[in-house]
């Protein structure tokens, strides 16, 4: 806690009458009742605010102060935000105001006295103004907003301050009390200023909101301009260097394979070399087709997509491909099993069916991939009632995501696999968001595997 180094508050004549307020209004501030819940209780309006909002209030009040040279004392507590900061230096040095900065644990304000460490105020107690306004920075999360409230009521002002107070540690609490008894505070109040103020503040968040929806707006079409200059510099880059490796490439795989055809033809005696040669022509082959999956990865992700979107029954579509997909799990002793979860068991859902076939796909493989012998792949078809959207969800037994690498799961190039392009899961998600849709890391337990799933829109809607 830190005071400004103002001289002592002289007893100034209140023009209403008596100084001190009615005992009706200090009575009921014992330390048992919740800080927080007194905050609520005694302001006129309450609500979710932009933070833009209690600094203009904030600022207003600080001025005002400042300007007109008021007489009394100011509480603070601005939990060290820089904004709040700068305005309360307007009354820093101010000859008429005793400033206190009620920040910090030493100051006795802990959660004991249900002030969250999250809420910040202002307490104004002046001769000509008294107001009290408070916000609470732990909701911000929520659409970006704080939640608090202001009242212009000289009693309920001193009330907050009061009960503040007898929070407060010695001696700060015996020095402030006396402070406050002997503070000359305008007792007068009108309601019509109340009003007045809470109508401009309603506009100015009004604008406020409109304002943060506009620049939400504009940062998300300048994140598209900047994905697809990315892109378009990407499939450049990508379209020159698989037209320069695919060329070697193709005469590499055409070589061996004229090798291996001459090998057959040859007698040779040594079955031991014969076998050496074949596996090794083999691999060169294994290993050339794996380059052009990488270089067609390359390419199909950069590639503008342009879809071919036709109804077909998605219960139906992914039993399909996990029946033609199943022989890669049997070969590694996974069991692969899809559940219907839909609310209505004739589901068409509008899409490219190639595309989306590809996305499944690429999760299976994943799924497959950090499965053991003798776990299972659950593939759930689900839907609910009412709800505009279906849910492909894959579900595996296998170590889980590392919460490091969840975030940059769909980051293009980016993988956790020895070899891999890191484009599997980013492709796929282009492609569902073509539809109008996502591919989204619903859970993911470590040592109890993870589930993806992809997210289809029922009817036809484009992605943004």
């Amino acid at each position: 806690m830190t005071k400004s180094k103002a001289k002592s508050i002289p007893s100034v004549k209140n023009p209403g009458g008596n100084n001190s307020l009615p005992d009706s209004r200090i009575q009921n501030t014992a330390p048992s009742i919740a800080l927080g819940e007194l905050f609520t209780h005694l302001s006129s309006t309450t609500g979710l605010y932009s933070k833009e909002t209690f600094l203009s209030l904030y600022g207003c009040l600080t001025r005002m102060i400042r300007d007109h040279h008021l007489q009394g004392v100011v509480l603070v507590r601005t939990l060290s935000d820089d904004a709040f900061e700068a305005m309360t230096c307007a009354l820093e040095g101010q000859q008429d105001i005793s400033l206190y900065r009620l920040e910090g644990p030493e100051t006795g304000l802990s959660t004991k006295s249900g002030l969250s460490d999250g809420t910040g105020f202002l307490l104004v107690l002046t001769n000509r103004l008294c107001a009290a306004v408070h916000w609470h920075t732990e909701t911000s999360d929520t659409f970006k907003m704080y939640d608090g409230g202001w009242t212009f009521h000289p009693g309920d002002a001193k009330t907050l301050s009061t009960h503040i107070t007898q929070h407060l540690e010695a001696p700060l609490q015996a020095e402030l009390t006396e402070l406050l008894e002997r503070t000359a505070v305008d007792r007068r109040y009108d309601d019509k200023l109340n009003l007045l103020v809470t109508s401009l503040v309603e506009g100015l968040e009004n604008r406020n909101r409109q304002l943060m929806l506009a620049l939400d707006q504009v940062n998300r079409l300048n994140h598209k301009v900047i994905e697809s200059e990315r892109m378009a510099a990407v499939g450049q880059l990508s379209s020159v260097i698989a037209h320069e490796i695919r060329n070697p490439l193709g005469l590499i795989d055409l070589y061996a394979k004229l090798v291996e055809v001459q090998l057959e033809k040859t007698t040779i005696e040594d079955d031991k070399a014969r076998e050496t040669l074949t596996k090794n022509l083999s691999q060169i082959r294994e290993a050339t087709g794996c380059l052009e999956t990488i270089l067609s990865e390359l390419t199909s992700y950069a590639r503008p997509l342009t879809l071919n979107k036709k109804p077909h029954n998605i219960l139906q579509f992914v039993e399909d491909i996990c029946e033609f997909y199943s022989p890669s799990y049997a070969e590694k002793s996974v069991k692969i099993e899809v559940v219907d979860a839909l609310s209505e068991k004739e589901t068409n859902v509008l899409m490219d069916v190639e595309r989306i076939r590809q996305a499944l796909i690429n999760l299976l493989k994943n799924a497959l991939e950090v499965s053991e012998a003798g776990k299972r792949v659950i593939i759930t078809v689900a839907s609910r009632k009412g709800d505009d959207v279906v849910y492909i969800k894959v579900a595996d037994e296998g170590p889980g995501v590392d919460d490091k690498n969840a975030a940059k799961l769909f980051t293009p190039y980016f993988s956790t696999k020895a070899q891999g392009t890191g484009l599997g899961l980013a492709h796929s998600r282009k492609i569902l968001q073509a539809h109008g849709g996502s591919v989204e890391l619903l859970s993911t337990e470590a040592g109890h595997g993870a589930t993806f799933a992809l997210i289809l829109p029922k009817q036809n809607r484009e992605g943004e």
